[in-house]
């Protein structure tokens, strides 16, 4: 096992973010694109939210929306502790 901070050092530093405006669709491409299950929501430089699987999941398909349809902003989790 190696210590946390020895494999944050060896990370990406590259932070991969969304906009409120993106769809839900696109969001999901993102996640794909970059092999996470989460992004941090940005407006103007501010954390507004985060989406994740979690908030597509439950909030478009087990509800019967469209991707396509939705924005990021209507689904994603606004209430973020930092």
């Amino acid at each position: 096992m190696r210590p946390i901070l020895e494999l944050l050092k060896k990370r990406d530093a590259t932070t991969y973010t969304l906009n409120p405006g993106d769809s839900v669709f696109a969001a999901l491409q993102r996640l794909a694109d970059h092999n996470v299950g989460a992004m941090m929501v940005m407006d103007n430089g501010k954390l507004v939210g985060v989406f994740s699987e979690r908030d597509y999941t439950r909030k478009i398909a087990l509800a019967g929306r469209s991707s396509k349809d939705t924005l990021v902003a209507d689904i994603m989790t606004a209430q973020v502790l930092t």
